[in-house]
């Protein structure tokens, strides 16, 4: 007995036909491809071949457009946060600032739509704008009066 049965896993051949599991998987899932379902009812993907936007006229981001950009923002991090270490002076400030508030804001999103009840997502939506926005003015306000971001971070690694 195979350690998967012993899990009670099942093979996935025993679960569909595997010429249907091999051309569902290898290629993506098309007009072309039907899944049956044990019950004997049959899954037919549909794809619009124009995606309608409820913000249509708008100039708003698809949601991979979002992805690369966040994407784009949590690679540069890695180049920001060293280089203000080593360059410290206000641009790299206030540019360590930006890209920290806006990466927060990203996370906010993510874990609200994932936990957040449907019905409480526009006052979580609003809360969220009000925090990004009260933690980039902290942080600019904490730049331009005080000692700066990695100055503080230096100060506060030097008490050790």
């Amino acid at each position: 007995m195979s350690f998967a049965l012993m899990r009670g896993f099942l093979p996935l051949s025993r679960i569909a036909q595997p010429s249907l599991i091999n051309s569902y998987f290898l290629n993506a899932p098309s007009m072309k491809t039907m899944l049956p379902v044990t019950s004997g009812t049959a899954i037919q993907p549909t794809f619009s071949s124009q995606l309608q936007h409820p913000k249509a006229g708008m100039a708003v981001l698809t949601g991979t457009d979002h992805w690369k950009m966040e994407r784009v923002v949590a690679i540069a991090m890695l180049a920001i946060i060293p280089g203000s270490f080593v360059w410290d002076g206000p641009f790299m400030n206030y540019l360590l600032a930006a890209s920290l508030a806006i990466h927060s804001h990203w996370g906010l999103d993510t874990v609200i739509l994932d936990y957040c009840p449907r019905a409480a997502l526009p006052l979580a939506n609003m809360i969220r704008y009000a925090l990004t926005a009260i933690a980039f003015a902290g942080l600019c306000y904490f730049n331009y009066n005080d000692m700066g971001l990695t100055k503080a971070l230096k100060k506060l690694w030097a008490l050790h």
